[in-house]
Order: structure tokens, then C-alpha cells, then sequence
């Protein structure tokens, strides 16, 4: 997204190269412009570390000199990763408090309610307020705070999930897409409370529409989860229609005199699917090489699985107790086999075999192993690749795994 205001660029949560997430994600639709076409830009603002927000192609083809701004988060790997790319002029913005870009235009970060590191962010020229959430959740005491405190002229607010829940787990066909259905409300619904708590004059969904084109994949594109930004929309004008509902697909722009303006005719979403499984045999090719390009895993694997989680859970005693769950790794590939992280024990948590009592299930290839390890990749991202599958027993989430792992 780029914002022009007061004379000054602000690109934001820049995604210009596919795929990303280890070879899965693709943009829908596809992307319209390039790093190639951007003007020359004042300020970067990147909103967290996820690669569909933080995409080091795309960040390793701008401008070194660009002002870069991210939050103040209490860990510094963010910054820290931005440095070893190249950027030599990073701000790290304290939440809720003002930065001056240009005279009249400034912005201000709102930290997420969630256990990870995230921001939204609110610009303003002193004649119109644009709020971009991008995939940061605030819980409704902030929205409706920020709702009071300005007069928001355009809202950029999540519409649909993008998560590995309920796809990627083992669940019954029939109570799978029951969750998918019941995800698709939800976040649907979310868009239209959100828009009225913000009091928005307009809302875009956004941080949503990307595809799964790799051919084991394509099922996980299903409309039983993902809404479409049409159904937002509808949704927005039978609940809230005093909230006018715009559809901004790659290389629209929107003025406040000017109002919307299409690149080119907005999708036929009817026909999504099947123009995803289009894109799918169109790049069949760069799936496949992608995938082939992934350097292999060494045979010592499992040892520096061992070492890797057993120096984890030695240096934090805390967490065993925390998590205090039975994790079986059952890791697919010619340096994989059946290995258990067991949190509930007091030491040697890591060893080899199928546990009798598990709670978390995880297939996932030997790469993806590796390069988690290895620390090349985080793990959140690896999960969201959607080439791991997971199953639960009992059918429970366990909150305190899923915040530990996403943070390492």
C-alpha cells in the first residue's frame, strides 16, 4: 500500500515478488505493479515480520537510504533483520504517541492485543485520516476508542483468514467445513463490527486474497473459508450502510476528491476458484522448481532437532510447565522418523518413537525441520506455509504452545 500525503511516500507492508511462506503463497489477484514501478519513496513502514508484510525480495530491491519505520517492540530482531538487509535509517516508534513525517502529516502506531509483535497505523494530513490495520487485532475498547478520538475517512480492516486452522488439521470432512464456515462468519462479521466501531466513513477489506497454487494445495483455496471482498462489502451494506464499503484490488487508487479508481475491472469472484486453479497450472513450473531448489536436510537431523529444543526448554524452566503437553514431530523425508517433544518432563524432553499419549501432531517435511533449527525461518511461518498437517487429541488449542513457538 502507498500512501502520498503532504509531499511525502510512505509504501507500507510492501509484498511485490511471489510466492512467499517457503513456496505457497501467491498473490490473488495478481499482483499489477512491481518494486520496478514504484516513484521514489520518503518513508517504509513495516507493520510485523510475517514475509506477506516483511518480504525480503521485495525490501532487498528499495532504496537503502528510505526512513524506516516499525514499532518499539520489546525484542529487537525486527529491527535487527531490517539492519542485515541494508536500511541505514530506522525509527522505532513508541505505540500510541505521534511522529511527525512533514508538516501536517503525521502517524501513529496501535500496538495488537494479541502475545506478538504487531502494529496498525494511523496517518493523517490534517484533512483526511486513513487507518491501515493490515492484520494487526485490536480488541474493541481500542477500535472504538480510535473511533472517537478522529474522524477515520478510510479504513484498510481484515475480511477473511489466513490461517492453518481448520485446513491443515486432520478433522472429519464434514466438521472441517463446518469450521471453515464458521471462521468465514466470524471474520466477516468482524469487518462490518470493526468498520462501526471505528466509525468509518469508508472500509476496504484488505490483508486478505492469496493463493495456495501448489496442485496439493489447491483445495485449501476453498470458498467454504475464505470470503471474498464482495461478500465483505455486502455484508458492510445490509449491516452498517452508512459506512460506504470499496473494493481496492492491486493498482487502484483512491483520492478524497477523486474517490476510487480502477487499474483495470474489479475480479469476477465467482469464478475464483477456478481462476486460481488457472494460476496454478500457469505456474506449475515455478511450484515446482521452488520446491526443488530447497537446499536438503542433513542426515544428523534429528540431533540437532534434540539439541535445538532441549537448549530451549533447559534455559526457560517455565516453559515445560507452560505448554505441558505431549508434541509427536512426525518428520517426513529421507532425515526424518518419529520424534517427541515432551514438555511434561523435567529434562530429556527430546527423543525418538511414537508416544503412546500425544496432544499436538505435527507432519512436516525435513526441510521445513531444518531451516526451524537452524534458526533460517520461524516457525509461525513454516505452519502457515500450509505444508505441514496437524492434528490435536484431545481436540483442544493449546494456547501456550502456539504463543511460545510463534515467538521464537
Amino acid at each position: 500500500m502507498l500512501i502520498e500525503a503532504a509531499g511525502q511516500r510512505i509504501l507500507m507492508d510492501p509484498w511485490l515478488t511471489d510466492p512467499t511462506y517457503h513456496g505457497t503463497w501467491w498473490h490473488y489477484p495478481p499482483l499489477a505493479l512491481g518494486v520496478r514501478d514504484l516513484p521514489p519513496l520518503d518513508f517504509l513502514y513495516v507493520s510485523h515480520e510475517h514475509p506477506d508484510h516483511f518480504d525480503p525480495p521485495t525490501l532487498a530491491q528499495l532504496d537503502k537510504n528510505v526512513h524506516v519505520l516499525i514499532a518499539n517492540f520489546g525484542r529487537k530482531r525486527f529491527r535487527e533483520r531490517l539492519s542485515a538487509i541494508g536500511f541505514r535509517r530506522i525509527t522505532e516508534l513508541d505505540f500510541d504517541e505521534a511522529f511527525r513525517c512533514a508538516d501536517g502529516l503525521q502517524v501513529k502506531l496501535v500496538p495488537s492485543d494479541r502475545g506478538w509483535d504487531d502494529s496498525a497505523i494511523l496517518l493523517s494530513d490534517g484533512h483526511t485520516t486513513v487507518f491501515n490495520v493490515n492484520d494487526c487485532h485490536l480488541d474493541e475498547a481500542t477500535l472504538r476508542q480510535i473511533g472517537e478520538q478522529h474522524s477515520i475517512d478510510l479504513a484498510f480492516l481484515t475480511f477473511t483468514g489466513a490461517s492453518q486452522y481448520p485446513g491443515c488439521f486432520e478433522f472429519p470432512l464434514a466438521s472441517k467445513i463446518q469450521r471453515w464456515q464458521d471462521s468465514k462468519r466470524s471474520h466477516c462479521e468482524e469487518f462490518v463490527n470493526w468498520a462501526r466501531l471505528l466509525k468509518a466513513k469508508r472500509a476496504v477489506p484488505a490483508a486478505g486474497n492469496f493463493a495456495l497454487l501448489a496442485a496439493d494445495q489447491l483445495h485449501l483455496n476453498t470458498p467454504h473459508y475464505v470470503n471474498t471482498p464482495q461478500e465483505a462489502i455486502d455484508a458492510l451494506a445490509a449491516a452498517a450502510p452508512e459506512i460506504e464499503g470499496l473494493q481496492m484490488n492491486p493498482g487502484d487508487e483512491w483520492t478524497p476528491n477523486g474517490g476510487l479508481c480502477r487499474l483495470c475491472p474489479a475480479p469476477d469472484w465467482r469464478h475464483r476458484m477456478e481462476a486460481i486453479e488457472a494460476l496454478s497450472a500457469e505456474h506449475a513450473g515455478q511450484v515446482a522448481e521452488y520446491f526443488a531448489s530447497e537446499p536438503t536436510a542433513p542426515p544428523d537431523l534429528f540431533d540437532r532437532f534434540r539439541d535445538y529444543f532441549h537448549g530451549l526448554l533447559a534455559a526457560d524452566p517455565r516453559i515445560g510447565p507452560r505448554v505441558n503437553i505431549v508434541t509427536w514431530w512426525a518428520v517426513e523425508g529421507p532425515a526424518g522418523g518419529d520424534w517427541v517433544v515432551d514438555f511434561r518432563r523435567d529434562r530429556d524432553w527430546v527423543y525418538r518413537g511414537v508416544p503412546q499419549q500425544w496432544n499436538l501432531r505435527l507432519r512436516i517435511p525435513d526441510r521445513l525441520v531444518h531451516l526451524g533449527v537452524t534458526q533460517r525461518a520461524n516457525w509461525e511461518d513454516l505452519v502457515l506455509s500450509f505444508r505441514v498437517r496437524l492434528a490435536r487429541n484431545p481436540d483442544r488449542y493449546n494456547k501456550e504452545f502456539w504463543t511460545w513457538i510463534s515467538k521464537l
